[in-house]
């Protein structure tokens, strides 16, 4: 420690010297400047102490017999308050009965007095390194400890995120169901609308229609009366004077008997045409309104296009060619006002979607336990960069003042109330297929479906 070489090697350290021999004190304040950087010195234990509260030295050297307080002492309320300072005891007792109780204390080591400077020396060193070690564990232990708790509040930070970021998918499951409801019930409200003006247009229409048939079938009967009468005075026309039957024959020129003959019973039969036509249409918007339906039912999906079909006939009569491609479907399990809602609302668009005159193609088929409805058109198409943002709620391609946005939102909340699914294939300037598909019976149904709700023969 002290010499490598013939060389003397400094210890830098700090030592702090514990003795009232005035030689032993002497003898290692030559140490300084020799082996040891810095040593200071006390003449008792209680002077070491406070020295060594106030400095703080690397080592201590000690004695064990001092006045006042001895070593013993002095290293015991050292060790308390610092159980990793270094100790060297210096003692002449040769029992080593006072030895064994530094050692007891915790003392890092002993030298026997006389002393020799350069064992004290290299004791001095060996007491430094172990120092160092102890510290670098230290530091070691509190790095780690350190590592531990950084790493548990990153562990705590990630977890907070975590939980975070569930609070907010929660939220934004919370907004798109706020979303949804507010669309059933924007959906709800319209349709009751149309249920109600389709209840007062029933009410205000079948009345006079209901008359009007029964006086036309009535007319109808009278007019064949009338007719035969005619004929059977025609018959005996020749009986009549020659002045007589000029005078009916003049009369029948200006009348036109032979073309309102003809023309009479034509003119009935589109008569009580038009009165079916508008009978029909009053029914189809009672059929297509079903405001009292809230619960699934079994119902078929081709009448309920049908009826659609009349509902919106002005829509599409100016701007599209229909055509029906209908696989025959089963009937199947749902809401049909809601489902009369979502076709309601791709046929208007479709017919929005056709700048002049195109074709929308009806198509229905069953696929296993689903059936398919595709509703096509031929008009303008969707861009691509906003397919996938129609069925948001709001969205609108359309002018201000001209469309809500929710047309499309609605249609699916509705598809997937009814357990299905709602795809769209389109191309700019060729045009927009939507393809809906429903369960014929709803998953739940098989277990919980009220008494008289199986499906129809052959469903």
């Amino acid at each position: 420690m002290t010499e490598e070489n013939g060389d003397t090697r400094l210890i830098q350290a700090r030592v702090l010297v514990v003795d009232d021999d005035p030689i032993l004190r002497t003898q290692m304040q030559h140490l300084a400047g020799r082996f040891v950087a810095e040593i200071q010195v006390a003449t008792d234990g209680e002077e070491g102490l406070a020295k060594w509260r106030q400095w703080r030295p690397d080592v201590i050297v000690t004695d064990i017999f001092m006045p006042r307080m001895d070593g013993l002492m002095m290293s015991k309320a050292i060790k308390a308050e610092d159980p990793d300072a270094q100790i060297i005891v210096i003692t002449a007792d040769r029992d080593n009965g006072s030895l064994r109780q530094a050692l007891a204390l915790g003392v890092e080591r002993y030298i026997s007095k006389p002393v020799d400077m350069h064992l004290l020396a290299d004791a001095i060193g060996k007491c430094v390194r172990d120092r160092k070690t102890t510290e670098e564990l230290r530091l070691t232990r509190q790095v780690a400890a350190l590592t531990e708790a950084l790493r548990e509040q990153l562990e705590e930070r990630k977890r907070a995120e975590k939980a975070l970021q569930r609070e907010k998918a929660e939220q934004r499951i919370l907004i798109e169901r706020l979303e949804d409801a507010h669309n059933q019930l924007l959906q709800s409200e319209k349709m009751a609308s149309i249920g109600q003006l389709a209840a007062g247009v029933a009410h205000e229409i079948n009345n006079p229609v209901g008359y009007i048939n029964s006086n036309l079938g009535a007319l109808q009967q009278y007019v064949a009366t009338l007719l035969r009468l005619i004929n059977a005075y025609e018959k005996h026309e020749h009986e009549l004077s020659p002045e007589t039957r000029d005078a009916l024959n003049l009369l029948k020129e200006e009348g036109d008997l032979a073309y309102l003959r003809e023309d009479i019973s034509d003119l009935l039969a589109e008569s009580v045409g038009g009165l079916q036509r508008v009978k029909r249409i009053v029914q189809d918007l009672k059929d297509f309104s079903h405001v009292s339906e809230t619960d699934m039912q079994w119902a078929n999906i081709e009448t309920g296009l049908e009826s659609t079909l009349n509902v919106v006939w002005n829509e599409l009569k100016y701007k599209a060619e229909v055509v029906k491609d209908y696989g025959g479907i089963p009937e199947i399990e749902c809401i049909p006002s809601q489902l009369n809602q979502v076709f309601m609302n791709l046929l208007v668009n479709a017919a929005q979607a056709i700048d002049t005159h195109g074709v929308i193609t009806l198509r229905t088929r069953r696929s296993g336990d689903n059936v398919c409805i595709e509703i096509a058109d031929t008009g303008s198409g969707i861009p691509q960069q906003i397919l996938n943002r129609i069925f948001d709620p709001f969205f609108t391609t359309k002018p201000v003042g001209t469309g809500t946005g929710l047309g499309l939102s609605i249609t699916h909340g509705i598809i997937r109330k009814h357990n299905g699914r709602i795809e769209v294939d389109s191309e700019p300037g060729r045009g927009t297929t939507f393809r809906i598909t429903l369960p014929i019976r709803q998953p739940a149904s098989s277990e919980s479906a009220p008494p008289g709700s199986e499906p129809p023969p052959g469903g």
